[in-house]
């Protein structure tokens, strides 16, 4: 009996099942937690996702392009769909096209994708009350039961993932061709530019009739929809990126002005003498301009009806200037001697402020420079059709942009957006995970 109270044999094994009910405890936690972690990088992928296809929908709303009709908060949802996470509300799991999401979820668990516009600025994301702004947030995030993390107090233990993608504007651009034609943009003739340096920006494709030259640094050429002829494509020498998100189109405000339906008679000018600032109870017709003419335009905003303005020689001048061609007005300049410089303060119509043309009419544009035109700001035709043989840099500024349905540049042409209106400056945009 006295060996036996002495026996020691089995004590290392009741010690070993004591220490194994506390470890198998931390295995098995450690196991649960090891699932939350595949959750939330399930969830992750999904807000990444969410947050970079919403911005993609948010940056042709912020170009002022022709956008799909499908929202942010859909295209978000959507992309988050096709990776496994919805919104359950099964109509969320259901909504969206090639969606990967479980038919059910187990019970008391649900997911929320939420997906919000806002600024985004030195790392802190804010939601304007009018819902714009620059950025896009997706949260995507699982609740589920707790199951051993029940022991430490847990009951619901929620799973959360953020993404936030940003639409930035990292070049200026003096040219942008806004579609929706295929080869918006044609590069033709030996086009052979020189300014400042910019980017040339096509909301289509690029097409190049030869390969285009560029005197100094800061040229670039983009698209948003390739390039043709493809095998010519990456012989430009200068930074090309032919599948690029929207720019912006800082005039598109100009489309939807009062002014744009002013109609009644019109009064034809002579090219003689000082031409000065009209309204709607004067509107201006036809101004013809050929060799010997001269006309100066006093400074202010003048309005053409469906006028023909055409100059093929003389000397028109005018600084400090907005000319707005309504109705079906057609403008060509095709010689003589053109130097125009825009408004860069228009007290009276400020959203024409650095804008020397708007051009809301349909008809053909031509504009063949020379060495003797020279037009300063921004030349705006969202509805034309605009071959550009090059212009030269005004006296009274060093800009030169144009913003055009489609544009038909060949020759040596002088763009620029130093001294411009900072309203009227076109940006590239690319859309970048930035949290």
């Amino acid at each position: 009996m006295r060996d036996l109270l002495h026996s020691q044999r089995g004590s290392v094994a009741f010690a070993t099942v004591i220490a194994l009910v506390p470890l198998i405890g931390v295995v098995a936690l450690g196991a649960e937690a090891g699932s939350w972690y595949v959750t939330r990088q399930h969830a992750q992928n999904a807000a990444d996702s969410a947050a970079y296809s919403g911005a993609l929908r948010l940056s042709c709303t912020m170009a002022g392009a022709a956008c799909e009709t499908q929202s942010v908060d859909y295209r978000g949802k959507e992309f988050a769909a096709q990776n496994g996470f919805c919104n359950y509300s099964p109509n969320d799991a259901t909504a969206y096209p090639g969606r990967n999401c479980p038919t059910s979820l187990p019970t008391r668990t649900s997911r929320v994708v939420q997906i919000d516009i806002g600024n985004y600025n030195a790392g802190t994301f804010t939601t304007p009350v009018a819902g714009t702004g620059n950025a896009v947030r997706a949260r995507a995030s699982q609740q589920q039961p707790a199951y051993l993390a029940a022991v430490l107090g847990l009951t619901t233990v929620n799973i959360p993932a953020q993404a936030i993608a940003m639409v930035q504007q990292p070049t200026k651009a003096c040219v942008l061709a806004l579609g929706p034609d295929s080869d918006a943009l044609k590069l033709a003739g030996n086009l052979s530019n020189n300014g400042t340096g910019c980017a040339l920006m096509s909301d289509t494709n690029v097409k190049l009739a030869s390969t285009p030259t560029f005197t100094g640094s800061g040229w670039a050429v983009y698209g948003v929809r390739g390039c043709t002829p493809s095998g010519s494509c990456s012989n430009v020498s200068v930074p090309h990126n032919y599948f690029m998100t929207y720019a912006s189109n800082p005039l598109a405000k100009l489309d939807t002005q009062a002014f744009n339906s002013w109609s009644g008679k019109t009064t034809k000018q002579t090219c003689s003498g000082t031409l000065v600032p009209n309204n709607s109870t004067n509107l201006y017709g036809d101004l013809t301009c050929t060799n010997g003419n001269a006309v100066n335009f006093s400074q202010g905003t003048y309005f053409f009806y469906n006028a023909t303005i055409k100059i093929t020689g003389g000397t028109v001048t005018g600084t400090n200037v907005s000319i707005v061609l309504l109705g079906n007005s057609s403008l060509s300049i095709n010689g003589g001697t053109v130097n125009l410089s825009a408004n860069l303060s228009n007290a009276t119509y400020p959203d024409l402020n650095g804008v020397l043309i708007d051009d809301q009419s349909s008809s053909a544009v031509k504009i063949n420079g020379g060495g003797t035109v020279a037009l300063g700001g921004a030349i705006y035709f969202p509805k034309a059709d605009v071959t550009w043989n090059g212009t030269t840099a005004s006296a009274n500024t060093t800009c030169s942009q144009v913003i055009a349905k489609t544009i038909d540049m060949s020759g040596g042409g002088y763009l620029s957006t130093q001294g411009c209106a900072p309203a009227t400056i076109i940006y590239t945009q690319v859309v970048a995970l930035v949290q």
